[in-house]
């Protein structure tokens, strides 16, 4: 079956037999996974009923309907402690992503890996991964149709980042000199300097509170693009 990139590459990061996917959508991700030999059994998840039932439909069109099961319900919440090995938490926001792991705490202890792709607010994702004994084992960047992803797999085990940039924009992805991060924050650093020109013309206490943030985030942006 034929799936996006940038589910294939979530898809490629998948290294055990045993997977929950939540917020399956019409299950092409454990579909794919089954079809390519990666997987023997397979929860799709999804708190909506309508792609749930498209799900359905899907799973008995490929006929893996005996190695994948969908359950109705919020995050991981539809699954079991131990009931599998990888938990797949792909094209929600950072928040969201963050909630479903608080929600399943028991779940996530009992995970062997996370593959997580979320849209925004990845530093907040990276944070509570620490705080819960997971480290990101990778993590790398695609663009697909104008948009930029980032896809991390995501390991039991105690790490901590050095610097608040390796938070913001992914230690990895620093480390191993990202291409498309250095073309998405020399972009922003352009447009928070004409943000910057603005408010340095501006007289007001407001003007001034804020410059102080923007001036701030135009120093971790230019902090990193000097890793990249």
């Amino acid at each position: 079956m034929d799936i996006s990139k940038r589910l294939g590459e979530v898809a490629a990061l998948v290294s055990y037999p045993t997977v929950a996917d939540i917020g399956t959508d019409h299950g092409y991700v454990p579909i794919y996974l089954h079809k390519k030999g990666k997987v023997k059994k397979a929860l799709a998840c999804d708190v909506r009923k309508g792609p749930l039932e498209k799900a359905k439909e899907n799973i008995l069109l490929y006929q893996v309907q005996d190695d994948i099961e969908t359950r109705l319900g919020s995050g991981l919440v539809p699954v079991k402690p131990g009931e599998v090995e990888t938990g797949v938490i792909a094209g929600m926001g950072g928040m969201l992503t963050v909630r479903i792991l608080k929600d399943s705490p028991e779940v996530v202890a009992s995970l062997k890996e996370l593959i997580l792709a979320p849209q925004h607010d990845v530093d907040e994702v990276r944070r509570y991964l620490h705080s819960i004994g997971f480290r990101i084992e990778t993590e790398h960047m695609m663009k697909e149709d104008g948009k930029y992803y980032n896809i991390m797999r995501c390991i039991p085990g105690e790490e901590r980042y050095p610097r608040e940039i390796d938070y913001l924009y992914g230690a990895k992805l620093l480390m191993h000199k990202e291409p498309l991060l250095k073309e998405i924050l020399t972009s922003e650093e352009k447009k928070y300097q004409v943000v910057e020109e603005k408010l340095i013309q501006s007289d007001t206490d407001n003007a001034k509170e804020r410059l102080v943030q923007v001036q701030e985030k135009l120093r971790l942006m230019r902090e990193a693009l000097v890793c990249l």
